[in-house]
């Protein structure tokens, strides 16, 4: 493995377009994806744009981390040399790509539905046979919802905690199957694991805010006193502030999360090996990037202490699910968590 970064001379026609205009076009691109998620049916769009920059992500992170002290931007000139690896080096718009987009959507949206909605409509079903069945006085049958949420519960947490790590590796092989592909994914995460618990504390840390636009709306009048008094299109007006307001908080989480994900995934990979994954072999045999053998992965003591933590981690994800629907239960969010699935929050009042 090579401890210096070799020369690169790039021509400067080749050279990404940078400073005021390329940072306004990202910031465009990011309002575009903030519209385009206040609607479940367009938040799709949402999802395949956040999948093509976890790509690009994935893309740049390898050539930066094969190459030692190489900087961000040079990564992203080198793959400016190459036409079929040009277009990953560009922050994802809406123009350009958007038939890449609206197939990493549909890819990703039948992929992450197999992957969440058993534990989904577990959930839902057992909300249904314990609170809505205890309710309407169905108490000789009041062990099925405890008994069924706690399968429910198990198997979310199973599922979740290889999520995030199954989202970029579905991004850059561009497979349906990929974010199932339980063994791969869990030797990925082996590679990378106290940065992998970072991310994932991280990131249960970030959903709070989206409990909270489900939960405060049950107490709107009394921390905004005046919605009481106010006329329908002033209360719709607020509605309509407050749904934008949060859906730009998770679209901005969101690019934030799945490009690191996206780098821990890239830098894994290093770790584990190239001839494995179809796109970094790719990319390292385009690029001519440095071979890496194989690394050992930490013991089986770090590998407990990391899962029991994640473990942990997402229950209290789960349960924050629950308190959100006790306070303001709408069924489609037992199916769909943004953080993780559709990037889209349903208007609560």
């Amino acid at each position: 493995m090579s401890s210096t970064s070799p020369p690169v001379e790039l021509p400067q026609r080749r050279r990404l377009a940078s400073g005021l205009w390329y940072r306004m076009s990202v910031a465009v691109s990011v309002v575009v994806a903030i519209g385009l998620a206040l609607i479940p049916f367009t938040a799709i769009l949402v999802l395949g744009w956040l999948m093509r920059m976890m790509r690009r992500e994935t893309a740049i992170a390898l050539c930066r981390y094969s190459h030692p002290g190489m900087k961000r931007r040079e990564a992203k000139d080198r793959l400016c040399l190459v036409d079929t690896l040009a277009p990953l080096a560009c922050f994802p718009g809406w123009l350009r790509g958007m038939r890449d987009t609206v197939k990493s959507g549909l890819r990703a949206t039948v992929a992450i539905a197999v992957a969440t909605l058993p534990f989904g409509v577990i959930l839902l079903l057992a909300w249904w046979a314990g609170w809505e069945n205890s309710f309407n006085k169905g108490y000789e049958q009041s062990w099925v919802g405890p008994l069924v949420s706690l399968f429910g519960v198990v198997l979310a947490v199973f599922i979740l905690i290889h999520l995030p790590m199954g989202l970029p590796h579905h991004a850059a092989e561009q497979r349906i199957g990929a974010v199932w592909e339980l063994r791969v994914i869990r030797q990925l995460i082996a590679q990378v694991r106290w940065r992998y618990l970072a991310l994932t504390l991280v990131a249960i840390a970030l959903a709070v805010p989206l409990y909270l636009a489900q939960i405060l709306p049950t107490f709107i009048e009394n921390i905004y006193p005046k919605l009481a008094t106010a006329s329908v299109e002033e209360v719709r007006r607020f509605s309509g502030l407050w749904h934008l307001g949060f859906t730009a908080y998770l679209v901005l989480m969101l690019v934030i999360l799945r490009r690191w994900a996206a780098r821990l995934y890239a830098r894994a990979i290093i770790h584990q090996g190239y001839p494995s994954f179809e796109f970094a072999r790719k990319i390292s045999d385009t690029l001519a990037l440095p071979n890496f053998e194989r690394q050992k992965a930490p013991g089986k003591l770090g590998e407990l202490i990391s899962t029991l933590l994640m473990a942990a981690g997402w229950l209290g994800f789960v349960a924050a699910l629950y308190v959100a629907q006790f306070a303001n239960h709408g069924w489609w969010n037992w199916l769909n968590q943004p953080m993780i699935a559709l990037p889209w929050i349903y208007r609560p009042f």
